[in-house]
């Protein structure tokens, strides 16, 4: 009941992002940038705290390792930034 509760205010508030970003706010935007820029680092614990539920981001991330450290947990070897870097790098 409580996690139903939890789950429940985390779509509001992905709703609310979105319908922000929608309307042009400046700060939504800013922090959606500030996640793309996170994601294209791989840089995890900026991704979870840019997070809109930094706890189960966090659990996610440590459930899902691959093992390997330049891939997210749901693309692994599929990762398009990494297959993007992986490119131009041998380019």
């Amino acid at each position: 009941m409580v996690e139903d509760f939890r789950e429940g205010v985390i779509a509001t508030r992905i709703a609310g992002h979105a319908a922000d970003i929608a309307r042009g706010n400046k700060k939504a935007i800013e922090r959606d940038l500030e996640m793309s820029k996170a994601r294209m680092a791989f840089d995890w614990e900026r991704q979870i705290q840019l997070s809109l539920d930094p706890e189960k981001a966090r659990r996610y991330h440590e459930e899902g390792k691959s093992g390997e450290k330049d891939v997210c947990t749901m693309c692994v070897e599929f990762c398009a930034i990494k297959r993007l870097k992986d490119f131009f790098n041998k380019a």
